[in-house]
């Protein structure tokens, strides 16, 4: 991967900071120890011991699919007619550098691989990169909140709050596909702010680099098609996890899936350990216990979720790695 960071021209000034990484890990152990606590550890290894193992390799292969769907969008998302191949390489590196770094430096290495082996920057590929994490953020929102409605687990009123959040997400995702049209007022605005010089640069070279991303989105049959295949996405997740589910005997509804994955994917924007260790764990505790999912069965479909995907972004990820170096 150094060479990756190289490629990028990455300085000790774009590096996770120290004090970054080390409140990942502080709040990583927190998480990990409200997850853990009053555990029944014999019903945990209990579910363990019971998973249909024979099953996991069909995990591998929907899982791979997801991740080629992934790339697709992602290729959309650039809007340039780049070899899906470069992009879902790019892509694998950047998760296996998400699993084995802190503060999601996986993007950085993500948007290096996208720079060097296609005719895009990698400025522009960690735009990208940024517009489709906050799409997704946005996207996962609604899930959830339509999700946990629709299952009558919360009271009336705490329904009709979510109702209400899953439509602010809408807005905010109508916000962000309409936001290159008034990039020139905006730019203006910003450069009248009333602070020094270097933060309103820095402010401005942000949205730039920003509105570079969303620009792609700027053609109707590109956000559809975007649109589609995010939809796509969290479909195929949210299947795969019931599937998980079934292998550890236990019985989950799709919408159900689709809280444990809103509640994953935001939690996974606060600044983790590699791999996303503790932060997950508590996520799921948290997220399945309103549906009658003991803690002991949520840590077991996590660890073992986990587990798997490690072996699964390791073995795409390291391969990867290897073709960019064999061509560097």
């Amino acid at each position: 991967m150094t060479r990756l960071f190289s490629a990028f021209g990455e300085s000790k000034a774009q590096a996770p900071k120290r004090w970054l990484v080390a409140f990942s890990f502080l709040l990583a152990a927190l998480f990990l120890w409200l997850a853990l606590r009053n555990l029944d550890w014999g019903v945990f290894f209990a579910t363990l011991r019971n998973v249909r193992y024979g099953y996991l390799p069909l995990i591998f292969l929907w899982s791979s699919a997801t991740f080629f769907v992934r790339a697709w969008r992602l290729r959309v998302l650039l809007g340039a007619e780049l070899p899906l191949l470069n992009v879902f390489w790019a892509n694998m590196a950047g998760y296996l550098g998400n699993n084995l770094l802190p503060a999601r430096a996986g993007e950085l290495v993500r948007a290096a691989y996208l720079g060097k082996r296609n005719p895009i920057s990698a400025s522009y590929a960690l735009a990208a990169g940024l517009v489709e994490r906050l799409m997704d953020m946005l996207a996962l929102v609604i899930l959830g909140a339509a999700a946990l409605a629709l299952n009558g687990v919360l009271s009336p009123t705490f329904q009709n709050a979510l109702k209400s959040v899953s439509v602010l997400g809408g807005v905010g995702l109508l916000i962000l596909f309409t936001l290159p049209r008034f990039e020139a007022p905006l730019t203006n605005w910003l450069v009248k702010i009333p602070v020094n010089d270097s933060l309103k640069e820095k402010a401005l070279g942000f949205f730039r680099q920003f509105n570079s991303g969303l620009r792609a989105l700027n053609h109707a049959p590109r956000v559809a098609q975007f649109i589609l295949l995010t939809a796509l996405i969290w479909f195929l997740d949210a299947s795969a996890n019931v599937f998980m589910a079934y292998i550890l005997h236990l019985h989950w509804t799709l919408s159900q899936s689709f809280v444990l994955l809103a509640a994953l994917g935001l939690s996974s924007a606060i600044p983790s350990t590699p791999g996303y260790v503790g932060v997950y764990q508590f996520a799921a505790v948290t997220a399945l216990a309103p549906f009658g999912v003991s803690q002991a069965d949520a840590l077991a479909f996590i660890v073992i979720s986990q587990i798997f995907g490690y072996l699964i972004v390791g073995a795409w990820g390291a391969l990867a790695l290897w073709r960019f170096n064999k061509d560097a």
